[in-house]
């Protein structure tokens, strides 16, 4: 019975390989048709508060402004990212301005700092700005993050530390 569990236990192994990458290990497996091939990552938010939300993102927290655009077929929009460029997020204004769907507090944003004087001079950058940390929601970010709200209610974190699946 035990050379069965061991050579079922071989051949799992066989067919599955470690890979690590940046300090963090990724499971791949011998069939790749699942891989993603993407090289960027854009979230994008419609917003009726185009200029107080960009100076959230900009200011308060640090994202840089990579591109904007004005009166496309009736948006407005810009572009804030991390320094490399390859995570941004989008906001977009319609000149109608048409109601938008509010966020719960659960809609969350998270950026993770791996050196806590980092974290520091992050949250001191914000408050600086006049936003204070609100309550989070959920208890899990209590005691290791701080939690805010840009000017259209949807929540950003400040984690202190990094993730590691």
């Amino acid at each position: 019975m035990k050379r069965k569990s061991l050579s079922l236990i071989l051949s799992a192994i066989t067919l599955t390989s470690f890979t690590s990458c940046n300090n963090q290990t990724t499971l791949k497996t011998s069939d790749n048709k699942n891989e993603m091939k993407a090289v960027q990552f854009r979230v994008a938010r419609p917003t009726n508060n185009l200029n107080e939300v960009v100076k959230f993102y900009n200011e308060a927290l640090g994202l840089e402004i990579l591109g904007k655009f004005e009166d496309h077929l009736g948006y407005d929009g810009v572009m804030l990212g991390m320094p490399d460029k390859t995570y941004h997020l989008e906001f977009t204004q319609h000149i109608d301005r048409a109601p938008l769907p509010e966020p719960t507090k659960e809609n969350l944003l998270v950026f993770y700092y791996d050196r806590p004087d980092d974290y520091k001079k992050a949250n001191a950058r914000i408050q600086g700005t006049g936003i204070m940390p609100v309550e989070p929601e959920n208890p899990y970010w209590k005691g290791k993050s701080e939690t805010y709200e840009d000017p259209d209610g949807w929540r950003v974190i400040l984690f202190n530390g990094v993730y590691n699946p």
